[in-house]
């Protein structure tokens, strides 16, 4: 192609930029934020152990880039704005043959792109678009629409004033789709996700499940003093509401979040519902004096039109409780314990079973660098309890040890 035409064409669009890029540059209020987070994972699962390298937590907590900006409309009192969220992600992580993926990041929702093979031939990388969308406010609230964060999304996250959410958060994202192993022979279901079913069906992290960007449109209310209130509704019939507190109750720290999702036109293939109800609460408090920090988070599911012998209820609930304070000169270290139970999320290819429970315990370390990094370990156990005709061939098996470290940068 002849280089002037390039030139020129370069030049043309340069300048129909120009408008744009002035007016950013003019109110200044734009910007490019968020973190990068990677780790190493040892596990242990009773018939295998290894270590391997991953990009941590998966969705929301996972690296993440964000474009973002506003300005206020001549003449209206209202704002408008954007934000557009990327994702850099790994490919699954092969852990040898006969070993099904040890998902260190949420592999398992079809957002790590590619196997064993692609690894070989590329870089076994991607980034995806996790949200994109445009709002308006003004003293009405705020209105988004598009890809976006729902009210309920994080409900039972992010109400924990110590902020050691990367280390660990009530969903299980470490090896909830990699294999159980000691099963008997009679045993149908054969990844700890047969256990951490959503009814909403997107995924098996256990808790949080309508944790998930949705097309939609959502509504922020002027806030009630510390009381913040949004309502939503997404496409396939998704509607939700979300209240969020967050002050200070006798000189302690306090956050409280809970919301109600109404998830229509599932049809997961996992239940065989028509609909799922979902309730959350999550609750935390710090001390600012002593440092000491405790969050608990609940999530109740009520499944429309489950099929014959399956759970059309389930439950699921996670504590956290520590220390956090500044114990040397590098800055805070808080040190945590971390306890969960996931009820009666089986699905349909748990054949026999009445009831089953997958018991979460670990302990975890975080050690901050000022605001921009933060170095954590964490060991984690899952274990599996279950009721039914085939109860003898699940409950012999083994338990699914983690060890994870990780870094997460801020920028």
């Amino acid at each position: 192609m002849n280089k002037s035409i390039l030139k020129r064409a370069g030049l043309v669009a340069a300048t129909a930029m120009l408008p744009f890029s002035q007016a950013a540059l003019a109110d200044g209020n734009w910007g490019i934020s968020g973190w990068i987070n990677e780790g190493v994972t040892y596990f242990d699962d009773g018939l295998e152990s290894g270590l391997y390298q991953n990009n941590e937590n998966g969705h929301t907590l996972g690296s993440r880039i964000t474009l973002s900006g506003s300005t206020d409309l001549p003449n209206s009192g209202l704002s408008a704005g954007f934000e557009v969220i990327l994702e850099p992600q790994s490919a699954d992580e092969i852990l040898g043959a006969g070993t099904s993926a040890l998902r260190g990041g949420d592999a398992g929702f079809g957002d790590q792109n590619q196997g064993y093979a692609d690894q070989i031939t590329g870089s076994g990388h991607e980034i995806r678009v996790l949200g994109n969308s445009l709002h308006v406010a003004g003293s009405f609230g705020k209105v988004t629409v598009g890809l976006q964060s729902m009210p309920t999304d994080n409900i039972a996250v992010l109400e924990d004033p110590s902020l050691t959410l990367w280390s660990a958060i009530s969903p299980v994202f470490v090896g909830n789709f990699s294999s159980i192993r000691g099963l008997g022979g009679a045993a149908t279901a054969s990844t700890w996700s047969n256990f951490l079913t959503c009814g909403s069906g997107i995924g098996g992290i256990g808790i949080d499940c309508n944790g998930i960007y949705r097309m939609g449109v959502r509504y922020d209310l002027p806030a009630f003093g510390p009381v913040t209130v949004a309502v939503g509704a997404g496409n396939n019939d998704v509607y939700d509401i979300a209240a969020k507190y967050k002050g200070s109750m006798g000189g302690i720290n306090t956050q409280i979040a809970l919301g109600y999702a109404k998830i229509g036109g599932t049809n997961d293939a996992n239940w065989g519902n028509t609909g799922t109800d979902n309730f959350q609460v999550q609750a935390g408090a710090m001390d600012p004096n002593s440092g000491i920090f405790g969050s608990i988070a609940y999530q109740n599911e009520d499944i429309d039109g489950q099929a014959a012998g399956f759970e059309d209820s389930t439950d699921a609930w996670w504590l956290k409780v520590g220390i956090k304070k500044g114990f040397n000169s590098l800055g805070d270290t808080s040190f945590s314990f971390n306890y969960g139970q996931y009820n009666d999320q089986f699905n349909v290819d748990a054949a026999g079973i009445t009831g089953s429970e997958v018991e979460r315990m670990g302990v975890e370390v975080n050690q901050y660098f000022g605001s921009r990094l933060i170095i954590y370990g964490v060991w984690e156990q899952l274990s599996l309890d279950v009721d039914g005709t085939n109860a003898a061939a699940y409950n012999s098996a083994d338990d699914l040890n983690t060890f994870r470290t990780g870094l997460t940068f801020f920028f």
